[in-house]
């Protein structure tokens, strides 16, 4: 192997699963300290790799003779593929990279020399932890890390700037709340998520931001409007960097299984989350990842090999986690970190007021 290899990490997909990366990212910059490191992404997800020191670049995946050609102008050593499909698996082989590692779940694992044999279904770790066991074969030792992300100042105060327009202050302790999953997992109910709100305005002296998609807003007004209290909406159209400086700037999130979830962990926002009884998409593989705070509920009871909506009779499982639930761990999580009550803070200002 070249002393100091040139090295492609691979990840096309989604927002959270390229935030799972990003401890891989770290440990091969450990391993690796003189050498290059790049990462292929989509364009949908790049902004989660923005400012992350530990890379060399960033490539943005184009159109698949575009995408070759900027792979073989990179010479690369060593290509890592986190998640397989046949157009990545491909294009690292027309690349003409010498060395190409991936888990060989699939077909495609062919045009791989060093495949890596996982049985990600039979959910035995998180989704980070199967990306950092890619690593071994390059001496690596998989330990456990951190998910990074880095919004950069000019993020942070574009986030500050759109929370401003919506009326909100600097100093104001916001939770948002992000209740759509754009059908990556079920979702635990509308209605729920107001009640929850009106409980937590009720009993902390908080702010409720809504987040979601530009397609998500009705959503998010009808939740607002089921709300005992006042909520703010974000309605604008953001850069993914810029959404991300928003979430850095919550105090708390609260959200399903998505990939905004793992960028509020990564953040080290504190988080609750809502994930289905469902094998595919348990917390154990997919929850949120790191030492942070952070609270999963999931239904009660006894999990689903996989989900038949039509034919089970349990289909409102996501319903099962109650307001109160929520609440009890919502409130958990805001004493932990010493959020005082709304009535503590109504009698705080009273008192500077005498």
């Amino acid at each position: 192997m070249v002393k100091k290899p040139k090295i492609l990490l691979i990840r096309t997909d989604r927002i959270g699963d390229v935030t799972l990366t990003t401890p891989s990212v770290s440990a091969l910059r450990a391993g690796y300290p003189g050498s290059g490191i790049y990462f292929l992404t989509s364009s949908y997800a790049c902004g989660v790799l923005e400012n992350n020191g530990d890379l060399d670049g960033i490539i943005t995946e184009k159109g698949f003779f575009s995408t070759l050609k900027e792979l073989r102008r990179g010479k690369f050593d060593i290509a890592v593929i986190f998640f397989l499909n046949f157009k990545v698996a491909l294009l690292a082989f027309l690349a003409g990279i010498p060395l190409r590692i991936g888990p060989a779940s699939k077909l495609w694992a062919v045009f791989l020399n060093k495949p890596v044999f996982q049985h990600r279904s039979e959910i035995k770790k998180h989704e980070a932890d199967y990306n950092l066991d890619l690593l071994a074969g390059l001496g690596v030792e998989p330990r456990p890390g951190e998910a990074k992300i880095n919004p950069g100042a000019a993020e942070r105060d574009s986030a500050l700037r759109v929370l401003a327009r919506l009326g909100l202050k600097p100093g104001d302790f916001i939770i948002g709340i992000h209740p759509c999953s754009g059908g990556s997992a079920l979702n635990w109910p509308g209605e729920n998520f107001a009640g929850l709100a009106g409980r937590l305005l009720k009993e902390f002296n908080v702010r409720i931001l809504l987040t979601g998609s530009p397609s998500e807003t009705p959503v998010l007004e009808e939740i607002s409007a089921g709300v005992a209290g006042k909520t703010f909406i974000l309605r604008e159209a953001l850069t993914l960097p810029e959404f991300i400086g928003v979430i850095a700037r919550c105090n708390m999130f609260i959200t399903n299984s998505t990939g905004p979830l793992h960028l509020a962990s990564a953040l080290r926002v504190p988080t609750l989350s809502f994930f289905p009884p469902i094998k595919a998409c348990s917390p154990l593989r997919w929850g949120p990842y790191g030492k942070g705070l952070n609270k999963v509920l999931v239904p009660s009871g006894a999990g689903c090999p996989r989900c038949e909506r039509e034919k089970c009779p349990r289909y409102s499982c996501m319903a099962e986690i109650t307001v109160e639930d929520a609440f009890k761990a919502s409130a958990g999580i805001l004493k932990t970190i010493h959020m005082p009550s709304a009535g503590a803070a109504e009698l705080n200002k009273n008192d500077r007021s005498a």
